[in-house]
């Protein structure tokens, strides 16, 4: 029986071309020399980048990269460079210098802990570690967890600043200059010591290459470093707005739409695709102003959507719950013109009380580090109140199967199998996992999802994946497990994630004796080895006996049920 295939309304020509050449050499983005770009929401009058200054920034980091650090001096594709840093503009500028060199960038979350962070420069064999100034010790801590000596430390771990007058990048450890870009957007035209980047046509090349690294945590708990490449990245802005724009020119030419400055706040972390995509490549691109957060707080993210009047941003479920819900909700919305809402599920009730609250129709959409960010968006102009993800992107096509790998009848759920241009090539160097992600050429989202309605709406519906989801942030319940199983008192254990604080929460069934350890010095070991969004902020139930299968696998969907249990209201007698 031939597979269920479900196509894609639309398919878009992409160009043959490396993605610096895209943004900053070539007809199809918008922005131009002039165009701010990235802007500092804190000091935008002063502290702000062209397109112009990006340009003779990436060359002149370039230049340094490869000169000072041998970034890309053996060829592309190789040298990677780990960046855990607070958003900050100077942060797209060290993705584009490090693609010109000719290496790969690699993010790192600004939560993680030393010993994360050593993880991540070690899986990836990291050759250079930027951080930003809040997190120089857990720069230099997290290089001597991966061995390396004090001279290399002095050299490699670097420090990138962006607050006015303190342009560039400097060692961690003893403060020395390594590069110091002029703030005079004029002055940096005329600096010589600039490299250029390697311009690529070949669909070959495109496609084979890597340019960054996104990590997916996966279900076994260790993170897995995703591989995207030009074509990956190329493809994905081209054709997500090239429906945009096409929706938009029509309207333009008919007086119905007045064209206006499209601004939005970079507010998630830039360790993400949402932060990749929407802060580093999406503002060039479309040639949209990006306001630049140093760190999100709720009253700053408020001040700042008035103050820079915002017209659009995507976010995660649990900002917008507070948008929906909070008090100190008044006029702060009034440009906004769009936003969407994904990384973690977001319901009907939630997408239509947000949605009023900003006075915008909040779109839901679907997507993942593995296909460089949506394959499914509620496109502007259609209306929802479903709580659906919208229809597929462009280019894109789809199945869905059941737990034995046969397609499931039309309109029933099943797992999603997605095949597209955006699609990863798999997993640096972890080819099992690569081969454990694609069945013939199809990548295996894990997630279950189902096409209903006459509009062909999507929905998801469940998770197959175990991940856990807080804020829109994947943790790895296996990755908290075994952290709990290393400890002797605990016998056994086993995490799941539940409702609480507007999102998902880990919560931690253990085996164990509570009078000789508490759940305060349970949360506290994770709270010492773990990053922050990690922790058990769902709490520690102590439990006679962790449910298993046969085969040893905990059968998480017995402590959902126990949960659920525990969360019922007691009936009155």
């Amino acid at each position: 029986m031939a597979p269920k295939i479900y196509y894609a309304p639309r398919y878009y020509q992409y160009p043959n071309l490396d993605l610096l050449t895209l943004l900053f050499d070539s007809p199809h983005a918008l922005s131009v020399p002039t165009s701010k770009l990235h802007i500092d929401a804190a000091n935008p009058s002063t502290n702000y980048l062209t397109k112009r200054h990006c340009h003779a920034l990436l060359e002149s980091l370039a230049h340094t990269l490869r000169h000072h650090f041998q970034i890309g001096a053996s060829g592309p594709n190789k040298d990677v460079i780990v960046a855990c840093s607070a958003l900050q503009i100077l942060l797209p500028i060290a993705f584009y210098g490090t693609i010109a060199a000719g290496g790969i960038f690699s993010t790192a979350s600004h939560s993680f802990t030393a010993e994360e962070l050593a993880r991540q420069v070690s899986q990836g064999d990291g050759k250079v570690v930027i951080v930003s100034e809040e997190l120089r010790e857990t720069g230099i801590e997290a290089a001597r967890i991966v061995g390396w000596d004090d001279a290399r430390i002095e050299e490699r771990v670097l420090v990138l600043e962006s607050e006015p007058g303190k342009w560039g990048l400097r060692t961690a450890v003893e403060g020395k200059v390594v590069w110091a870009p002029n703030a005079d957007e004029d002055v940096a035209e005329k600096e010589k010591k600039r490299l250029t980047w390697t311009r690529i046509t070949d669909a070959d090349e495109l496609g084979d290459s890597i340019i960054s690294l996104l990590y997916s945590s996966g279900t076994t708990g260790q993170p897995k470093a995703v591989m995207l490449s030009h074509r990956m990245m190329v493809s994905q802005v081209y054709i997500s707005s090239q429906v945009a724009r096409e929706w938009a020119l029509p309207r333009v030419l008919t007086g119905e739409l007045v064209p206006s400055p499209q601004r939005t706040l970079a507010h998630l972390p830039a360790a993400h695709i949402a932060g990749v995509a929407g802060y580093f490549v999406g503002p060039v691109y479309s040639g949209m102003e990006c306001y630049w957060m140093r760190k999100y707080t709720w009253k700053k993210f408020l001040e700042y959507n008035k103050q820079h009047k915002i017209t659009a941003f995507f976010t995660v479920p649990a900002i917008w719950a507070r948008i929906a819900k909070s008090p100190d909700v008044a006029d702060h919305f009034a440009s906004l013109e769009g936003g969407l809402g994904g990384a973690a599920p977001l319901d009907a009730n939630l997408q239509n009380a947000a949605g009023k609250r900003a006075n915008i129709q909040l779109g839901g959409t679907y997507g993942m580090s593995e296909t460089t960010g949506s394959v499914l968006t509620l496109p502007r102009g259609m209306e929802d109140t479903t709580g659906s993800v919208g229809i597929p992107h462009p280019n894109c096509i789809f199945r869905l199967i059941d737990d034995d790998g046969n397609d499931v009848a039309e309109g029933e759920p099943g797992e999603l199998l997605v095949q597209t241009p955006t699609m990863t090539k798999g997993y640096y160097k972890n080819p099992e996992a690569t081969k454990g992600a694609f069945i013939d050429g199809w990548y295996c989202t894990g997630d279950i999802l189902q096409q209903r309605g006459e509009r062909g709406l999507w929905y998801v519906t469940d998770r197959k994946k175990e991940l856990i989801k807080y804020k829109g942030i994947q943790v790895a319940p296996a990755e908290i497990e075994g952290l709990l199983l290393s400890h002797p008192l605990i016998e056994d254990a086993a995490v799941i994630g539940v409702e609480g604080e507007g999102t998902e929460v880990p919560r931690a069934y253990v085996v164990a004796d509570k009078n000789k350890i508490s759940e305060q010095e349970i949360k506290g070991l994770v709270a010492e080895k773990l990053a922050a969004y990690k922790q058990l902020r769902g709490g520690v139930v102590y439990i006679d006996e962790i449910p298993r299968s046969a085969v040893g696998k905990i059968l998480r969907r017995e402590l959902r049920d126990l949960a659920a249990k525990s969360s019922q209201p007691r009936a009155k007698l």
